[in-house]
């Protein structure tokens, strides 16, 4: 029979080596698409880790290991905050190698000094005072403890600022980290911790992969490329409408291409809103497009109509060159009599186009008719709707 204490500690190996193994396959990903806001926790959390498997296994009550123990919080909390600052420059860059070499500098600092007399004296003479009684947890001093909230407040504050995979990447990082450095006498808790976590980073990095391929970046509805993966499971049964911007490239030569931007994003947004089951894709350029599954141009019309309609009827207004870049004067400044000239308000139209399936039309036979019905909806004045039976 096989011995079960043998079994135990080729299944405790196989814990301890999991962080590693998926954080290898996790860099490899990262370095591939040059995603160095994603190295970056991936970094810290392997440091952490190899530094506690090899470096903290002895009693937290001797001077030298409890210095390393604030060392590498206090590393770890500094290296997050600085990965959340940096910007997204990606890794082949000056900036990416200034960052990696600031990581790597730190973790030299305190493989190599963070046991010394003199920075156990530096420890011990910072005094906070102790707000925090943890009788069973004695090695999370008050030091620790401002570390960390003052981490989990930035972090915090720039994840909702700024609303990226990347931003709450760090902050679950943080979190699993704090969790295993509170628990840090419970056996294999940083296993297990930053198993979890560098698995959670996995499903994060895929899910902001995801945004990337399949969102379009200007107006943040799904891109063309999820429009072709949506065509192929599509039903017997649908309609597609062609959407284009009325006369954009004159709009765009008149008030340049930054208002041009933000007339794409409205319109976006509006399409975006359709109702009746549609589903609306940046085709490319000023053209959009909504798929209707399991339904055809009669029942869908009316639907494209309402959108046609609304984006008709906003109404966009346009500052000048001397707008106050301060909120509160310039909100004094539209209030008083003597005021600028009044901020012109512009509106713009769209025309649609839309085919029904039919036996022995492949996707791109529909799009080609709706395609086509559109030039007709431009070829009739505009700002209309054209179907195959009003066509």
């Amino acid at each position: 029979m096989v011995d079960s204490t043998f079994l135990l500690s080729i299944d405790v190996n196989v814990l301890r080596s999991l962080p590693y193994l998926m954080g290898g396959v996790l860099l490899c990903f990262a370095s591939m698409f040059n995603r160095s806001r994603f190295v970056a926790p991936i970094v810290i959390t392997l440091f952490v880790y190899w530094f506690i498997r090899s470096h903290l296994q002895s009693p937290l009550s001797q001077p030298s290991t409890q210095s390393l123990f604030i060392g590498i919080n206090v590393l770890f909390c500094a290296q997050l905050i600085i990965s959340a600052l940096m910007p997204e420059k990606g890794l082949m860059t000056r900036v990416g190698f200034a960052f990696l070499l600031i990581l790597g500098s730190g973790n030299l600092i305190l493989l190599f000094w963070g046991s010394e007399p003199i920075v156990i004296a530096a420890w011990q003479s910072i005094e906070l005072p102790n707000y925090f009684v943890f009788i069973e947890h004695y090695w999370l001093t008050s030091l620790i403890l401002l570390c960390h909230g003052s981490t989990v407040i930035v972090l915090g504050l720039i994840a909702l600022w700024k609303r990226s995979a990347a931003e709450y990447a760090l902050l679950l990082t943080w979190f699993v980290g704090f969790v295993v450095f509170v628990d840090f006498a419970t056996p294999e808790v940083s296993s297990l911790g930053f198993t979890g976590l560098l698995l959670a980073l996995f499903i994060l990095f895929q899910q902001s992969n995801y945004q990337v391929t399949y969102m379009d970046a200007l107006t943040g509805i799904p891109s063309r490329r999820s429009m072709e993966d949506y065509l192929p499971t599509l039903s017997k049964q649908y309609a597609i409408a062609m959407l284009d911007v009325d006369h954009f490239k004159k709009f765009n030569d008149t008030y340049g291409h930054d208002v041009g931007d933000q007339v794409l994003k409205m319109v976006a947004s509006k399409i975006h809103q359709v109702t009746g089951g549609g589903r609306a894709f940046r085709y490319g350029g000023e053209e959009f497009m909504v798929i209707f599954n399991r339904s055809d141009t009669n029942a869908c019309y009316v639907y494209l109509e309402a959108v046609r309609e609304s984006i008709q009827h906003y109404h966009m207004t346009l500052r000048g060159d001397d707008r106050e870049p301060d909120k509160q004067k310039g909100t004094e400044r539209r209030g008083s009599a003597k005021s600028a000239r009044p901020e012109k308000e512009i509106s713009v139209t769209i025309s649609i186009g839309i085919a029904n399936s039919a036996q022995g039309l492949g996707t791109k036979d529909v799009i080609k008719l709706a395609d086509e019905n559109l030039y007709k909806a431009k070829q009739a004045g505009r700002n209309c709707t054209v179907r195959p039976d009003l066509s």
